[in-house]
């Protein structure tokens, strides 16, 4: 999908949870409306302030970073799409293309955890359903409980089957996400650079 810098939405991105692929339902028949500009795979670069305009505070402030409009997979784990968790793209594994394109599911569903192409939900979005999610820039995460460290800034954060970790070894590996910008602690969202590699499907 093209680098869409146009971005045809009036609402905020982190309040996005749409059960059509282009953000518009019919009131009357309750069937997607193919118009409006948005698609799948839609993905845009964001400032810190068109963030802060962009952002639902009730649910959280989106930072500077590169966002994209994806559909959340129908056997994600509900309770895993939700404010700073991460998801993982399952078109691309680190051994194979597994389609759909543009297709995320909750990490712990994720076909392997060594999958390059990660991103961080905004906020819940219904398996099945439609939002936006972030994959490069500062991203809010949300750290598991427990974390295998006391943590520091700077830190390398991975995710593991049972959530974001701030892992006891310090080594940037396949599963890792991004460093922490803030002090990690278990169970609470902080600010991460996100560092893994961007992919266009």
């Amino acid at each position: 999908m093209p680098l869409q810098q146009i971005l045809p939405t009036w609402l905020s991105l982190n309040s996005a949870n749409f059960s059509s692929p282009t953000g518009l339902t019919d009131f009357r028949t309750g069937l997607p409306f193919p118009a409006g500009g948005l698609n799948v795979g839609d993905y845009f670069d964001i400032t810190q302030q068109e963030g802060m305009q962009l952002s639902n505070t009730s649910v959280g402030t989106l930072l500077a970073g590169r966002y994209r409009f994806v559909q959340v997979d129908s056997g994600a784990t509900a309770a895993n799409v939700a404010t700073g968790t991460i998801g993982m793209f399952k078109s691309l594994t680190s051994t194979n293309y597994a389609g759909p394109i543009n297709n995320v599911t909750s990490y712990d569903m994720a076909l392997t955890l060594n999958s390059p192409r990660k991103c961080v939900f905004l906020n819940p979005v219904t398996p099945g359903n439609f939002g936006f999610v972030q994959e490069l820039g500062d991203a809010t995460v949300l750290l598991k409980t427990p974390i295998s460290k006391a943590g520091a800034i700077g830190d390398i954060l991975n995710i593991t089957s049972t959530g974001l970790d701030d892992p006891a070894s310090q080594t940037i590996v396949p599963s890792t996400v991004g460093v922490a910008v803030q002090t990690p602690v278990a169970g609470t969202l902080i600010v991460c650079q996100l560092t893994a590699p961007a992919f266009q499907e």
